[in-house]
């Protein structure tokens, strides 16, 4: 009977050891799963991080400036989007890529007043631009001079670097007509480029 009482104990004993070392086999498990996930997330973070680092060392940044230099390329812009577009204002504008890199299949889209009247496909005299490189364009600004007072029109650009991340920057043109109908100058604003995708 003692042996029996015994066996029974040591059977007891074993199962208790059995179930605690499941249940520490099951903490451990769940303790490597949250390891794990914490991991991948540190690895994703180090990507993206990495990848932001590698953009940022080759963003292009398109700035305008006003010149008198010769113009190579010209730009057609519509500032009333009604046919009749009786008068035409010439500026010089010098664009050059400040960025670190090159700037790539760029194309623009215009909009008249804050976009109360809608956009409109243009096409942008300049394909690529390189880092450091500049180009002058003459702008030419054609209206309805029946229609008097000042006018905004914003021009969007957008354009890839060479990892294939496209972004968009914003360059605002202010008319200014004073005391008559006709356009007497252009006062502009660029914005930083915002990346879009890649």
């Amino acid at each position: 009977m003692e042996t029996i009482v015994k066996t029974a104990i040591t059977d007891w004993i074993m199962i208790i050891i059995t179930a605690i070392y499941v249940i520490a086999t099951i903490c451990i498990f769940w303790a490597n799963c949250r390891s794990a996930n914490a991991t991948r997330e540190q690895i994703v973070e180090s990507k993206r991080q990495y990848e932001d680092r590698k953009r940022l060392e080759i963003l292009p940044h398109i700035q305008f400036e006003k010149t008198n230099d010769t113009a190579n390329y010209e730009l057609r812009v519509k500032l009333d989007s009604d046919d009749i577009l009786t008068e035409a204002y010439n500026t010089q504008l010098c664009i050059k890529n400040i960025g670190n890199g090159t700037a790539k299949d760029i194309t623009c889209e215009q909009l008249w007043d804050n976009n109360s009247e809608g956009k409109n496909k243009v096409e942008f005299p300049i394909q690529a631009l390189i880092a450091g490189e500049k180009q002058t364009i003459k702008v030419r600004f054609f209206y309805n001079a029946r229609k008097p007072g000042d006018r905004c029109i914003e021009i969007i650009l957008h354009y890839k670097d060479l990892l294939e991340n496209t972004y968009t920057q914003r360059v605002q043109f202010n008319v200014v007509c004073e005391n008559s109908a006709r356009l007497n100058s252009v006062v502009f604003s660029t914005s930083s480029p915002v990346f879009e995708s890649k």
